[in-house]
């Protein structure tokens, strides 16, 4: 589905959801009555891979926290926002967005970890007044302008309910030219939004650093990959690794999160280099009791994904603790969220912009094995 496309039919499922007289009491926020709230999660395929390793990092912050947030329970409920087949993505995310939005106790949404994803619920869910925090969608147009009307047009309630715990595609590009340390690039892009937008910011960072942008593999020092499938990231590696042997390869967040690494065999995994915006692991004491602590309780160790998904939840339970005897009433609970000057995370101190862009966020470059 082309981006133009994709753009139009997640504003006019916003539009639509705005529009519905049954759901009055939450649109806009409004008020949640008794002393339970619900955080939802909404991630792709939630049982497996990094999904798997966000969701049960948000159990175990949401376990530490006794279950609470300040004067209020707090249920979990998590839904998959994947659909069966990629032109599928804004539907199904759009289609569990109004899931969650049915809750009369709902107080905010982790999710929107992929592009399409996030294009049809951040509208949804500023429309109807939620607090939503993304683990991973990097694009820099729901927090920056990048197109036309960003980032407003995502917030049909004429300000941000969004937030993303990780640095944008800006950020990520210029990390991916450093970890390159070539002086002339090739960047290698998927078909579809996600890709194109992280290609753009690529071409426009390497520019910026006088990095020499080429056609040909075999004449570049690296090549910079800009894609969320895996399996073709695997693909284009192991073809690289044939014919532009001395070139080294950087793969970006998405595709390492989907499981990369596991694709990669012989020369293409000794050329590559995968970025992440998880924390290295065990690379702080935090971390080191975040490991034990989750292999106690889940009998497995964590993915770096696990991090992000624990910084993820803390950073919703701390907005609901501040808000306070307020925090039923959702615009509190953004606000709180918004206002806060910082908050210690795994993955560092969590400062955000007004528009919801993290302060701070960085990408760091691993080689496969790590």
């Amino acid at each position: 589905m082309r981006r133009g496309a994709i753009v139009a039919a997640a504003l006019a499922a916003a539009a639509l959801l705005a529009g519905c007289g049954s759901r009055e009491e939450i649109r806009r926020g409004g008020t949640v009555i008794g002393d339970t709230l619900t955080v939802y999660s909404s991630l792709p395929d939630p049982s497996s891979g990094a999904s798997r390793d966000l969701v049960d990092g948000e159990k175990l912050a949401l376990l530490e926290a006794g279950g609470r947030a300040g004067a209020y329970r707090i249920n979990f409920a998590s839904l998959d926002e994947a659909g069966a087949e990629p032109g599928e993505a804004v539907a199904q995310a759009a289609t569990v967005t109004r899931v969650a939005l049915k809750d009369a106790q709902i107080a905010a949404v982790i999710g929107g970890l992929r592009f399409e994803a996030a294009m049809a619920s951040v509208p949804l869910l500023n429309a109807a007044g939620i607090l939503q925090v993304s683990p991973g969608a990097a694009y820099a147009g729901f927090t920056e302008p990048v197109g036309p009307g960003e980032p407003e047009r995502w917030f049909p309630a004429g300000r941000s309910t969004f937030a993303r715990v990780i640095a944008d595609d800006r950020v990520q590009a210029q990390a991916m030219l450093r970890a390159a340390r070539a002086r002339r690039v090739v960047v290698e892009a998927e078909a579809g939004p996600a890709a194109t937008a992280l290609a753009q910011e690529l071409r426009r960072a390497a520019r910026a650093e006088g990095i020499r942008l080429v056609e040909a593999p075999e004449q570049a020092g690296a090549v910079l990959y800009a894609g969320e499938d895996a399996e073709n990231a695997a693909g284009v590696a192991s073809a690289l690794a044939r014919e532009a042997p001395e070139a080294r390869v950087v793969l970006p967040d998405a595709v390492t999160r989907a499981g990369v690494a596991g694709r990669l065999e012989g020369a293409a995994r000794r050329r590559v280099l995968l970025m992440s915006s998880a924390p290295v692991p065990g690379s702080t004491p935090a971390l080191r009791r975040f490991e034990a602590a989750f292999r106690a309780r889940f009998n497995r160790s964590p993915g770096p994904s696990a991090a992000v998904g624990h910084a993820a939840m803390r950073s919703v339970l701390d907005a609901i603790a501040r808000a306070g005897k307020q925090a039923g009433d959702r615009q509190a609970v953004i606000d709180a969220y918004f206002a806060r000057p910082s908050l210690a995370t795994l993955l560092g101190s969590l400062r955000f912009e007004p528009s919801g862009a993290r302060v701070d966020g960085r990408y760091v470059a691993m080689a496969p094995g790590d």
